[in-house]
């Protein structure tokens, strides 16, 4: 039986998968930067061979 809430229900639904969506690209936002700042910095001057020479 239609209850004419279909509309509101998509609404509601849109604005879950919105939160969802945006906590999604914070979380992965913050897990880059923690990988950026572990990077270790590149020195010129410092001669470090990496591989088989």
């Amino acid at each position: 039986m239609y209850t004419g809430t279909i509309i509101s229900d998509l609404m509601a639904a849109v604005e879950r998968a919105e939160r969802l969506a945006e906590a999604k690209r914070i979380s992965e936002q913050r897990e880059l930067h923690e990988i950026f700042a572990m990077q270790i910095p590149i020195v010129e001057g410092d001669e470090i061979l990496v591989g088989a020479a």
